[in-house]
């Protein structure tokens, strides 16, 4: 059995969230690993970089989402444990994992476990990991499918506990339950550690930071990395690669301008031939433009005629 493989860096019962976030700045995470291999949509590595760097204070926000899957733990290992009984024909019993987990040769490399049992069966501790979403995701968890960030994390969790299955047992919209089973990689464990490894010395260690990525989080970090101009401060960029992006942004602005031209001249178009129709048939499309009323808040209350094109089924216009 492997279940002391690892070590225990720091019990996080009653460790307030401040500590609990600084003792994770002193390596990488599960959640991290994702954003370190550039496949987080809501965290770029520049984000992540700036989490490792950058000195940690309370900002009060809520994370509704985090609090709820915290809140729903006990339900989760409740069910799941239903679930192996009648999936298995045995009982088991989850263990609470209120550690910060370090590989014993890879400092860098940290995990909090949902929770960890004994297979009956096979004598083989198992992982557990947690995981509640929207609806709207549900395409992301059919059939064999998983989330790529999830993946990479179960991975991540098996390599620093030097354990080979991690169950998932997952929530989708508070109406469907359901668990993955999740086998040891190793191939995208090596990766994941190499690409770890980089990030760690190559950025968070030298305090170099990656490059944006164009998405939400890399924009919010760079707003919160340079809050405020240094007046009267020049700077000269050199280099090709510059030139060359800065063609391009001017490119970009320049077909986006004759793009939004085109799109409101075609919609003018269509406009023009329904005059006061509410609704047009064209080919298989359906053009809608009718009156919405906006609710009086904070502006005065007002209504406009909002043009929009679906797809057309046929029958009720509705």
């Amino acid at each position: 059995m492997k279940k002391e493989f690892y070590n225990k860096l720091v019990c996080t019962e009653g460790l307030s969230k401040l500590e609990w976030l600084k003792w994770r700045q002193k390596g990488i995470g599960g959640s991290d690993i994702a954003s370190v291999c550039g496949i987080n949509q809501w965290k770029s590595s520049l984000a992540l970089y700036y989490e490792k760097t950058e000195e940690i204070k309370e900002d009060g926000k809520d994370n509704i989402p985090a609090e709820l899957g915290t809140f729903l733990e006990p339900f989760m290992k409740v069910r799941f444990e239903k679930w192996f009984k009648e999936s298995e024909g045995v009982d088991i019993e989850v263990e609470k994992m209120p550690y910060i987990l370090q590989h014993p040769t890879n400092p860098i490399a940290l995990v909090n476990l949902d929770g960890i049992f004994l297979h009956p069966t096979d004598k083989e501790y198992c992982l557990t990991e947690y995981k509640t979403t929207a609806e709207r995701f549900y395409k992301e968890w059919k059939d064999d499918d998983l989330p790529d960030y999830y993946y990479l994390q179960t991975q991540w969790a098996l390599y620093i506990t030097n354990l080979n299955f991690c169950y998932l047992p997952f929530l989708i919209g508070n109406r469907k339950f359901d668990v993955k089973l999740i086998e040891r990689n190793e191939e995208v464990i090596k990766q994941i550690v190499e690409k770890a490894d980089y990030f760690w010395n190559n950025f968070v260690i030298p305090k170099i930071p990656p490059a944006p990525s164009g998405d939400e989080s890399s924009k919010e970090t760079l707003s919160m990395m340079y809050p405020k101009e240094e007046a009267g401060k020049i700077i000269s960029i050199e280099g090709g690669e510059y030139l060359q992006a800065l063609n391009k942004l001017e490119q970009l602005k320049l077909a986006k301008k004759e793009a939004e031209l085109g799109i409101e001249e075609a919609n003018q178009m269509f406009k023009a031939q329904m005059g006061n129709a509410e609704i047009a048939i064209c080919g298989e499309k359906k053009l809608t433009w009718k009156e919405v009323f906006r609710k009086e808040y904070i502006v005065k209350a007002s209504s406009s005629r909002q043009f929009r094109i679906s797809n057309y089924k046929g029958g009720n216009n509705e």
